[in-house]
């Protein structure tokens, strides 16, 4: 079950997970139908993706999402509400360098969290911050690392 103090983890795995073959291991790489939810010292956060994967090589990096929907309420450390959503979205990154995103998301919320200050809304917006600076349309989105 979900404890409110320490949070819960689901997962559904498709019945193809289950063989040893190539495409199964593929298959359990990218459609992971999986979420959770957690409160813990000033943090609530509920979270569920339909499909995700992710592949490296070196500093390069590509993440892919399908149904994504996160809410997060922050009262320490950091202050703000949160609602991230995407129906797809891919990014690709260079290390912490450069990176960009594009797909369709409705991102909408304002505060600190992270160690960033982030305000969107409907997809539009921006962060600044420990992640460097964002800026983000519901379609596109590009990134860069800040120099402190």
């Amino acid at each position: 079950g979900i404890n409110a103090e320490y949070g819960g983890v689901f997962r559904c795995e498709h019945p193809a997970h289950s063989s040893d073959s190539l495409g199964a291991q593929l298959c359990q790489q990218f459609f992971d139908f999986s979420g959770f939810c957690a409160a813990k010292e000033g943090n609530a956060i509920a979270s569920f993706s339909v499909a995700q994967g992710r592949m490296r090589m070196g500093v390069l990096e590509a993440k892919a999402q399908v149904g994504q929907f996160n809410a997060q309420g922050v009262c320490g450390p950091g202050l703000g509400l949160f609602l991230d959503t995407n129906v797809a979205e891919m990014k690709v990154s260079v290390g912490n360098l450069i990176g960009g995103r594009v797909g369709l998301n409705a991102n909408t919320g304002i505060g600190a969290r992270n160690g960033n200050l982030e305000a969107h809304f409907l997809g539009f917006g921006g962060k600044i911050g420990a992640d460097g600076v964002e800026i983000n349309t519901p379609l596109a989105g590009v990134h860069g690392c800040s120099i402190m």
